[in-house]
């Protein structure tokens, strides 16, 4: 491209004499330097086409190009050439590219500056070409926006164009999608968003071992009461060590666990529960009874146990919210203004310790939750339509509750582990809800489609488990995580059994020892309720269900958790007095075990709900015909 140079004076003269001559920065100054240029160019024919390029306002010399005449200078490695005038603007960078690419074969453009009129050419391998059109087809680039070079370990070092900014949240993936294409599975990289520097390695895939012990030290360690460890994360290729997967509860105290039936779901549960009851918290356990098995080994250190009815679990959550809203740790927060467990003095951390509160089978206890508007006529209504009503009322209590508490707890050092086979709107987890957990976990190597948006927050983001995991047979207790702070990655959950002890085994004996066990508590009779048996040794079950009776809100305390609740049950009550027994005998209430004290304020208790299957006679059609009349 020719260039030229147009001399103009130091001054220019005015009505009030000479001054400066800045035609850069003064309009009228360059209006009367374009009139010296076209006098340059009368003198210069060969000049005629050439335009401003730029002023060098130090020499005072205006430099003008001809862009209508290109030029190619360089040697047989490296070649720039000079734009035309039409060619000075990013969208021209392929029909650039693809001419002097012709024009020059094995050259590529690997710089494209529209606005300087320059573009750089090199010679190129076919694995360079290759590896370069892979990675920017990926990260949505030009590829003379990334320059690649060989690696010392036979992987390829990459630098992004200054104007392209890599971003992990929006790369990482795709750039991962790339490694595999431009070498092969366990190919993986490391980027450099400040300096636009990638350096992609050479590898092999990743696998988990058959199983990832349980380090015995981390049990209890002080710095774990803020980080709960739970597992190891997959490497990024075979032969990088493992890191510990853990929970950071200060970003973020609420945990989001999705898995089908078999996935692991219980094991990464007491795995997280078992360090958290290492550091003394307070603990409350809420599930169906048919699955409250899962916690039985942790029962010496559980406040509160709602697992023994859908009433129970409800009244248990009224009791946990009634102490967010009112009670003494609700004070304390409001009177001394503290914004983070974490924060306040160390005699409030133990007044106040943290609250892990556990819900495991979400769908289950919700899943026929109404709410209820009006109490029904007893005298009017079916027994079971009050108890259909009264148990919905129940379950819609339970999830009025969680929703309180994910709204309630953040700040007042609670923690809540939330569990469900299923996570969607249908299981009472609609989207609004599931944003506040800031942790989110999927069980299992292969969940389903619906498992897998329900859960995550950036499925799109979220990596695959690798084939060779699933087909090497490592894939139990794998699982994927989207933790606050970081972003998704596939682990797999430490296993703490041994000695042909399961992991609950091991960790009732382990917590026994580290924090021991509540005064009431027999060491011997608990160890044999935890312990494998057959059926020459049949457990304990005695002291079983004196382990749950002591922790177990009663049915009628619960049931005074809630006036509305109450009146269905009254209501209830009475709609079975009213029907006679086969023999015209009123029927009597079930005994009710020993309770625990009723929450401050709680409404006085109703009598036991007598449950289904209890003897309740069926009434005859004259009965059902004569009730419904009214």
């Amino acid at each position: 491209m020719p260039t030229f140079k147009c001399n103009y004076p130091a001054t220019v003269r005015t009505r009030d004499g000479s001054v400066p001559f800045h035609p850069e920065s003064d309009a009228r100054h360059r209006k009367a330097l374009e009139g010296l240029i076209a006098k340059f160019k009368t003198s210069h024919p060969e000049a005629a086409s050439a335009e401003l390029e730029s002023i060098d306002a130090d020499n005072h010399v205006a430099i003008l190009s001809d862009r209508t005449v290109m030029s190619v200078n360089g040697d047989d490695r490296r070649k720039v050439v000079n734009l035309l005038a039409s060619q000075c603007k990013p969208s021209a960078g392929e029909q650039v590219d693809d001419y002097w690419s012709r024009q020059y074969p094995g050259f590529h453009m690997v710089e494209f500056h529209p606005y300087e009129g320059q573009a750089i050419f090199e010679r190129l391998t076919k694995e360079q070409v290759r590896a370069r059109n892979i990675i920017a087809s990926k990260l949505g680039i030009k590829p003379w926006q990334v320059r690649v070079a060989r690696a010392k370990d036979g992987g390829w070092r990459c630098r992004l164009d200054k104007e392209i900014i890599y971003q992990p949240s929006k790369h990482d993936k795709a750039m991962a999608e790339a490694c595999v294409l431009v070498g092969h599975p366990g190919w993986w990289f490391e980027a450099d968003s400040k300096t636009g520097v990638i350096d992609v390695h050479a590898g092999e895939p990743a696998n988990f071992e058959p199983v990832h012990p349980l380090p015995p030290e981390t049990l209890g360690a002080p710095e774990n009461m803020r980080r709960t460890p739970f597992g190891v994360l997959l490497p990024r290729a075979g032969g990088l060590p493992f890191e510990p997967a853990s929970i950071d509860w200060k970003e973020g105290s609420f945990l989001l666990i999705g898995g089908e039936g078999g996935s692991g779901k219980s094991v990464f549960t007491n795995v997280v529960l078992a360090e958290q009851i290492a550091q003394g918290v307070e603990l409350t356990i809420v599930d169906t009874k048919s699955k409250s098995t899962d916690y039985f080994w942790c029962r010496p250190w559980v406040k509160y146990w709602g697992c023994e009815s859908i009433v129970q679990a409800a009244g248990c959550l009224n009791h946990l919210v009634w102490e967010m809203e009112h009670g003494e740790r609700a004070k304390a927060w409001a009177e001394n203004a503290w914004q983070s467990w974490y924060d306040i003095p160390d005699w409030a951390k133990r007044k106040f310790p943290i609250h892990v509160i556990v819900i495991d089978e979400y769908a289950s206890l919700v899943d026929e939750a109404q709410m209820c508007k009006t109490v029904p006529n007893p005298e009017k209504t079916l027994p079971p339509v009050l108890q259909q009503a009264y148990k919905g009322y129940a379950e819609h209590l339970i999830r009025h509750d969680v929703i309180r508490i994910l709204r309630l707890a953040r700040f007042m050092g609670y923690r809540l582990i939330l569990a469900s086979q299923t996570v969607s709107q249908a299981s009472g987890l609609p989207p609004n809800i599931r944003d506040l957990f800031t942790h989110r976990v999927a069980m299992g190597p292969n969940p389903s489609e619906s498992l897998e948006k329900g859960v995550f927050h950036d499925l799109a983001g979220m990596p695959a488990v690798p084939a060779n995991v699933i087909d090497s047979g490592n894939s139990k207790g794998v699982g994927r995580a989207e933790l606050a702070g970081m972003t998704g990655r596939v682990f797999k959950t430490y296993w703490a059994g041994r000695d042909g002890m399961v992991d609950t085994e091991v960790f009732g004996h382990m917590l026994a020892d580290k924090v021991g066990l509540p005064d009431w508590c027999d060491r011997d009779r608990y160890f044999n309720t935890i312990a494998k048996h057959t059926a020459d040794d049949p457990i304990d079950a005695g002291y079983m269900h004196e382990l749950t009776d002591r922790i177990a809100i009663g049915e009628s305390k619960a049931v005074a958790s809630d006036p509305i609740l109450q009146a269905l049950k009254n209501a209830w009550d009475t709609s079975l007095s009213l029907m006679p027994s086969s023999g015209g005998a009123p029927q009597e209430p079930a005994a009710e075990p020993a309770e625990r004290p009723a929450p401050k304020a709680a409404p006085s208790a109703s009598a036991e709900v007598r449950p289904a299957g209890s003897g309740s006679p069926l009434m005859d059609a004259a009965q059902l015909a004569r009730l419904m009349e009214g």
